[in-house]
């Protein structure tokens, strides 16, 4: 996972891996404008974005429908010492389930 800083002060979270059988898997990248106002998800009808940065090391996103409801989103906080990423997200899966996964990804 990596998160690039642009200009004006937007990231753009890219996140790639390997599957278990080494087949290499890459999310659609996300953008996060942390200024609290809902932004279209592109490719998302119905869909906004809202993020803001709670804290400087912290950054939190949020999917909600046009009606204002939270579908899914996450907390991205990096460590005082800036050696690791821990990912608080929740969401509804494919199956309608509601779910939440807290992950904690290591700089390499």
């Amino acid at each position: 996972m990596l998160f690039e800083l642009d200009a004006d002060g937007n990231y753009l979270m890219k996140a790639e891996g390997t599957t278990a059988k080494g087949e290499k898997v890459a999310e659609r990248p996300a953008k996060f404008i942390p200024d609290g106002k809902a932004h279209p998800i592109p490719g998302v009808p119905g869909l906004s974005a809202v993020s803001t940065r709670p804290e400087p090391n912290t950054l939190h996103g949020e999917a909600r429908r046009e009606d204002g409801a939270v579908v899914g989103g996450g907390t991205y906080t990096v460590s005082a010492d800036g050696k690791s990423l821990t990912v608080t997200n929740s969401g509804i899966d494919s199956q309608l389930r509601p779910f939440q996964q807290r992950t904690v990804w290591d700089r390499q």
